[in-house]
């Protein structure tokens, strides 16, 4: 799924500079993240910086506000995000060594779908 579209990008000369700019990024030269998904939401679907800005925006705050409210949010072939309970539970202060309670808690999680890890696998 993502692998089709990124041949279909790459087949596109005006757009085969990013993907071959993004995709030979040297690992540990640090993380993509909110310039590069807004320069690649501008070149794919064709829009200005400001539009790609707020598509890119508009899809965080609603996962987010979304997810904060308990509901599921799936992207086919990505993944899932969703609410998570941890329950409380005994752990150990580093500093003392004296034990500790640690509260329950709400916390996002997420988990990857089957065609992204086929992706990352390479296969």
């Amino acid at each position: 799924m993502f692998s089709a579209a990124l041949r279909r990008a790459s087949a596109s000369p005006a757009k085969a500079s990013w993907v071959r700019g993004f995709a030979s990024k040297p690992p540990g030269a640090g993380a993509l993240g909110k310039a590069w998904a807004i320069e690649l939401i501008k070149d794919a679907a064709g829009v200005t910086n400001k539009q790609a800005e707020a598509s890119y925006k508009a899809l965080l705050e609603g996962v987010a506000s979304s997810v904060a409210k308990g509901e599921r949010v799936t992207f086919q072939g990505f993944g899932t995000f969703e609410k998570t309970s941890r329950a409380a539970r005994a752990g150990v202060n580093p500093q003392t060594g004296a034990a500790i309670q640690i509260p329950a808690t709400q916390a996002p999680k997420f988990k990857a779908g089957a065609a992204f890890k086929q992706l990352v696998k390479g296969k």
